[in-house]
């Protein structure tokens, strides 16, 4: 299995080994960026833009499989639940919706919803008042 290291962000420390589904997970989150350096196994650093397909990879849709007897977390059927045991034919599944989080912008959209949030508040109260003063 391939093993990945991400560089940390101004320093020269090393994050890993990863396996591959967490390194998608951190292009989700937004950890590991396009200029994110990281390399595989021994070889030498490169940039996470070089890493073919992985942030289409990490836009894709994610299913997951849960037992129908406990809900725990499942291989793909057929299979036997390490939970409680049970053969399982047909799973549970969950599809997740991924997107890539750009850390950048968070707080530029933290901002936005609560301006949103604010506007809303407001017409509420202006709606409120009016009918309070219709009755």
């Amino acid at each position: 299995m391939t093993d990945w290291f991400v560089q940390q962000k101004g320093t020269a420390a090393e994050l890993g080994p990863l396996k591959p589904s967490d390194l998608l997970e951190k292009v989700r989150t937004g950890e590991v960026t396009r200029q994110t350096m990281v390399r595989k196994n021994d070889s030498p650093w490169f940039l996470a833009s070089e890493v073919g397909g992985l942030f289409e990879a990490a836009m894709r849709p994610t299913i997951e499989n849960f037992c129908p007897k406990c809900r725990g977390p499942i291989s793909d059927p057929p299979t036997v639940c390490n939970r409680c045991g049970m053969e399982i034919q047909q799973a549970i599944t969950r599809i997740t919706e991924n997107t890539i989080i750009n850390r950048a912008d968070q707080s530029l959209g933290s901002q936005a919803s609560q301006s949103v949030k604010q506007w809303l508040m407001k017409k509420r109260i202006n709606k409120d008042e009016k009918k309070a003063g219709e009755n």
